[in-house]
């Protein structure tokens, strides 16, 4: 009888996050929140969605455009858009996302987006807890549940405008589909009265899950790698039939998808073609602006040959999936990590040895096959597509957790992304703020992502020309400890602080010569590490100096040679409170050039 209460007050609380979320996402001022600007993914869904809920089309046009503006002053930045072979303009896109959340959008504009997200959310946690409360009680489920979306950043991404929260709800629900019933058979429950129970315990739940997943691979493809082990679990029970009938509506589910992409757009796919992304200038918005006129090629037609690695680069990227600096999952996605520990020492099924399948297929797919665009691009927050896989690591866990786990999980998300979590706009906007600052700052930097970082936001960062010579290089900054170049040939540091960036050449050199000027500041001991040697020279005020670095090939990528460069003082100096004559009211460190050296 108490169980039975508690268990209702566990639903009523549930209730009570899923209103607190509706009520939140109903009123937020979303265009004001994100600075009448949306960029990429977020301007693409929106303005899909909205012709979809509006026109009933896939169609980009003249009236999408204008109709975009009401709502976002920037207009569409980075909008992904396609040519037909018919001559129209179409969103380059998976609609998946869009469909769904196109209701909401209709009657209750930008706002539906995070409306629908709320009831996705209000699923997860009621599915969730249920499953765990077949063998806990009911607060620790919800606690446990509740730790995994808001002990990681996937809480951040409800408030994307984009698929990635929404995958992150089918991959769950379709998991949810296919071992609810086999936990319910493990722990021998009564027999189930009420209609609900009584078809989660049921074979056509699986069927369900078949279905749901090609709604998540037409959204996202590689999500196809989930149908292994739904597959494989069958064929070990034995259960040929169900097995053949699961793949004939996983194939008719996405045939339905992809085809109708066909219909409305004449092409299959939605990401190749004649496809560009647009900034500043949008086609159609005067009659002389064509799309052949305007944007940037993005087909992902020839893609394997313009963007695969090595396969060398695998073990590599493995390494900063788990531990980087932008990307790891042990940061960002600290309950997966764990999961994967109390997996290892905890008696295992047979359904937790198909999703460690799962999730290892799919982190391979991306680290193969995106090597250098893993986490999603330099406009993400962390790894944002991890999030089609975080879901299989819920049910990997041991379903028995302790508090102690949810303890060290909260302490990990209070160290690592607690500036993060309550900031999540600030963070969606700036994504690698929180990566400037220690422990951040200690972690190893994913040389493979150098075009894909999320410092690479920032423009004044990105692709700095250094060299003082005919031998050029540009230069990645990962903080902002450095001054805006106002100088031809040389750069300042900010202040005492350490300037941390990578040095990017298409030639390998044989050394990199330091030229350093110092501020006004007497006695001031400089530091300069270049790939990992260390040198140090005291300056005297506006006293120059020299450092040379041997070097190698550096980290190699295809034609780019990837050098490491850490540079600080120890004093820093605002000549305009110093020196009376003084106009320079930067916070000046040391300045530096770069004499870039080849190998012969």
């Amino acid at each position: 009888m108490w169980l039975k209460l508690f268990s209702e007050r566990i639903n009523i609380l549930i209730f009570i996050i899923f209103l607190f979320f509706f009520f939140a996402s109903l009123f937020l001022n979303l265009p004001a929140i994100h600075n009448g600007f949306l960029f990429a993914d977020q301007a693409v869904y929106f303005a899909m969605t909205q012709s979809i809920a509006l026109d009933g089309d896939l169609e980009y046009t003249r009236k999408d455009l204008a109709r975009y503006y009401y709502s976002f002053d920037a207009g569409p930045q980075g909008i992904f858009l396609k040519k037909g072979k018919d001559g129209r303009i179409f969103y380059a896109k998976s609609f998946a996302y869009s469909l769904f959340a196109a209701p909401f959008v209709r009657y209750l504009g930008v706002n539906g987006f995070l409306v629908f997200h709320s009831l996705l959310l209000y699923l997860i946690l009621f599915l969730g807890t249920r499953y765990l409360r077949l063998i806990n009680s009911p607060g620790l489920s919800l606690s446990i549940i509740l730790t995994f979306l808001f002990a990681s950043i996937t809480c951040v991404y409800y408030f994307w405008l984009s698929p990635d929260f929404f995958n992150f709800s089918l991959i769950f629900f379709i998991l949810f589909l296919w071992l609810y019933k086999e936990l319910a058979r493990k722990s021998r429950i009564e027999p189930p009265s009420a209609p609900l129970e009584k078809f989660l315990l049921s074979e056509k739940t699986d069927y369900l899950a078949s279905l749901l997943l090609g709604f998540a691979t037409f959204s996202k493809p590689p999500n196809v790698i989930l149908l292994a082990p739904l597959l494989l679990h069958q064929l070990i029970k034995r259960r040929l039939a169900r097995a053949v009938l699961m793949t004939l509506i996983f194939i008719l589910s996405v045939a339905l998808f992809f085809g109708a992409n066909y219909l409305l757009t004449s092409d299959w796919n939605y990401m190749g073609g004649e496809r560009k992304t647009f900034i500043g200038t949008f086609p159609l918005e005067k009659e002389n602006i064509t799309f052949e006129s305007v944007g940037h090629p993005m087909t992902s037609e020839g893609y394997f040959e313009k963007f695969f690695l090595p396969l060398t680069f695998v073990p590599i990227n493995l390494f900063y999936y788990f531990f980087g600096r932008f990307t790891g999952i042990t940061w960002y996605f600290f309950p997966a990590v764990l999961a994967l520990f109390l997996f290892i020492f905890s008696p295992k099924r047979l359904e937790q040895w198909l999703l460690l399948l799962g999730a290892a297929g799919g982190i391979l797919i991306y680290v193969i096959f995106m090597p250098d665009n893993y986490g999603g691009g330099g406009g993400s927050l962390a790894n944002r597509y991890f999030l089609n896989i975080y879901p299989l690591f819920f049910f990997l866990s041991p379903v028995r957790w302790k508090k102690r786990e949810l303890i060290v999980t909260w302490v990990m998300a209070a160290l690592f992304i607690s500036p993060i979590l309550v900031s999540p706009f600030r963070s969606s906007a700036s994504p690698a703020t929180h990566a400037k600052r220690f422990p951040f700052k200690a972690l190893p930097v994913e040389m493979t992502l150098i075009n894909n970082l999320p410092t690479n936001t920032n423009p004044r960062a990105f692709r700095v020309d250094a060299g003082i010579t005919e031998y050029r290089g540009f230069l990645h900054f990962l903080d902002d400890n450095f001054l805006p170049k106002l100088e031809p040939t040389g750069i300042w540091t900010r202040g005492p602080y350490a300037c941390e960036m990578i040095l990017k050449t298409y030639y390998p050199l044989k050394e990199i010569v330091v030229h350093l000027l110092n501020n006004p500041r007497m006695n001031n001991e400089i530091k300069v590490m270049v790939e990992g040697q260390k040198q140090k020279v005291i300056l005297q005020s506006k006293q120059r100096a020299t450092l040379r670095f041997p070097v190698g090939r550096g980290f190699q990528i295809k034609a780019s040679h990837l050098y490491r460069l850490k540079i600080k003082a120890s004093k820093g100096s605002i000549p305009y409170f110093e020196d009376p004559t003084s106009d320079e009211r930067r916070v000046l460190g040391v300045f530096f050039e770069l004499e870039l050296i080849p190998a012969r």
